[in-house]
């Protein structure tokens, strides 16, 4: 079964061809809400910039609200899964840990961006009083970063100090998803990409009490 088809208000799709026409809708929804918020979005809209009817949309979702819980839902799942696979990456036998970080700051960076119309109206049901239904699965995606990362650093013995390792990772990560979302939303501060990615790592890696070897390379693409 598809892991959208048992969220309430999502018609499964059984065939492929469906399949790609939700797809197309959810893809088409991120954009229009990045132009235009949740709240000023409409169906039509989605259905034009998808150049589906406003019925394909009707067949697929209940409502506007069932729609962005399936991009909830991809947006979670796909986050999870991004994040186990890019500690899993051979390259950070042996690169230094400030690397590594630098470089998964990169990648959130990156794809918050790329994702900026799904934050966008993320936090506009949060203030609409739903963050109740969103906010766990992205505290969930966090935390479980936070928890490789402590493995990581555990296995290398660094960042201890007596502390609790979990936490402080937690913590850090959660710090700079806050800085990047905020920039994203209020078109700020004025620094380039690099930058903004330099003045997080150095805060992530001088709280966790790491060596700082310095940047590294653009950030990889998840």
């Amino acid at each position: 079964m598809d892991s959208l088809d048992h969220i309430d208000g999502i018609l499964p799709a059984n065939q492929a061809r469906s399949r790609n026409a939700r797809d197309r809708l959810l893809q088409a929804g991120e954009r229009v809400f990045a132009k235009l918020g949740y709240d000023a979005a409409h169906v039509s809209d989605i259905a034009q910039a998808a150049e589906c009817s406003v019925g394909s949309f009707y067949r697929r979702f209940r409502d506007k609200e069932a729609f962005f819980k399936a991009l909830h839902q991809r947006f979670t799942e796909r986050n999870l899964e991004n994040g186990a696979r890019f500690f899993d990456m051979p390259q950070w036998q042996s690169e230094p840990t400030s690397a590594m970080l630098r470089t998964l700051i990169g990648n959130t960076a990156q794809i918050m961006k790329r994702n900026h119309g799904f934050f966008r109206a993320l936090f506009q049901r949060s203030l609409a009083g739903a963050g109740a239904d969103y906010w766990p699965r992205m505290r969930a995606g966090t935390q479980r970063q936070g928890e490789l990362l402590a493995a990581l650093l555990t296995s290398r013995g660094e960042g201890g100090g007596g502390r609790d390792l979990v936490k402080d990772c937690v913590f850090v990560l959660r710090a700079v998803d806050g800085s990047l979302v905020h920039r994203l939303l209020n078109d700020g501060p004025a620094m380039d990409d690099d930058a903004v990615t330099d003045s997080l790592a150095r805060m992530a890696i001088a709280f966790l009490g790491l060596t700082d070897h310095g940047p590294v390379a653009p950030a990889k693409s998840r």
